[in-house]
């Protein structure tokens, strides 16, 4: 059994997982953080003990699924730069959104995904071992935005509806990405990006696991006359990465606060979590500081241990958000 064997590699008693499985709901941290529009989203951040079950089953199980590559979300090697850079040269770009992502995913279906998928690499899980697994990765029946296991489970839930898109998008010479929740449809002539939300609602539909809706009042047509936003990275009109002037504009403000000692220890992480953004995507820019607050001072920003220890990576919203 699954149990005993997650019990023989941590050392742990099979009752006392089975206790932490029974109250895994109670064991989060719930709080919530503004949205960059409006409003606020929920973070439901796991116990040391949970969340250490949960890297256990992403790492030893959910990992072995197949993930498709036009995902760019979570993945070493793949992220915000990558997801733009494959829409870089193209003119015109529409963006999807599925409301309320991660908690869409309930528990019946993960359990029942999670046993189709380990069937095929020869891992047989019965009723108990499944229902463990449902309970430590979800909270109250569906994935939470905070565990470490979200994202991946979710990478691998949506394999069939990526390959779907993107082998049709690829036959009509389109360009077809996800991150997370957004979907990004590229052309070069903006007819061809016409009544595609059939197509992707049809694609959801024919696979079993998933009870996505899009959230139309989040769809988005770009195109290169304009300023393209795809993931926080902006594509210029001569078809250049950038992270924006109100972005540059809000780095340089945070520098400005905390070199006078006014920023509190949050908007530290937010402040790096910018900086390391902006490296990413336009180099030149942290050049630029450099040359007008030193080098000492943004290599302090980046690295220095007396900034205290930055958040879990594991899990960490995009910089848009």
């Amino acid at each position: 059994m699954l149990i005993q064997q997650i019990a023989r590699t941590t050392k742990l008693d099979e009752q006392d997982l089975r206790h932490l499985a029974a109250s895994a709901d109670r064991r989060y941290k719930v709080y919530l953080i503004p949205k960059r529009g409006h409003g606020h989203r929920k973070i439901e951040h796991p116990s040391r003990e949970i969340k250490a079950l949960q890297r256990w089953i992403t790492k030893v199980i959910i990992d072995r699924f197949p993930v498709h590559h036009a995902a760019t979300a979570y993945r070493k090697g793949n992220g915000v730069r990558e997801n733009a850079e494959r829409h870089r040269t193209s003119k015109y770009t529409n963006r999807y959104d599925f409301a309320n992502f991660f908690p869409s995913f309930g528990q019946a279906q993960v359990e029942n995904f999670v046993k189709q998928e380990a069937e095929k690499l020869g891992m047989l899980f019965d009723n108990d071992d499944l229902r463990f697994v449902g309970n430590i990765v979800c909270r109250f029946g569906r994935l939470s935005i905070g565990a470490p296991s979200s994202p991946a489970l979710t990478n691998a839930m949506m394999f069939d509806f990526d390959r779907t898109l993107f082998d049709w998008c690829q036959s009509k010479e389109l360009i077809y990405t996800r991150y997370a929740d957004d979907l990004f449809i590229s052309a070069n002539e903006p007819d061809r990006l016409n009544k595609l939300e059939p197509l992707i609602a049809k694609a959801k539909r024919d696979v079993a696991h998933l009870t996505l809706r899009l959230n139309r009042r989040k769809t988005a047509y770009l195109s290169k006359k304009y300023t393209r936003l795809i993931t926080g990275v902006i594509i210029t009109s001569d078809h250049k990465l950038s992270i924006g002037r109100e972005r540059k504009r809000e780095i340089k403000a945070l520098v400005h606060r905390w070199l006078n000692g006014k920023l509190e220890a949050g908007e530290i992480y937010y402040m790096r979590g910018l900086l390391a953004f902006a490296r990413d995507i336009e180099p030149e820019f942290e050049k630029n500081l450099r040359s007008k607050y030193g080098d000492a001072a943004i290599n302090e920003v980046l690295r220095h241990p007396s900034l205290g220890k930055a958040p879990d990576p594991e899990f960490q919203l995009p910089p848009w958000l």
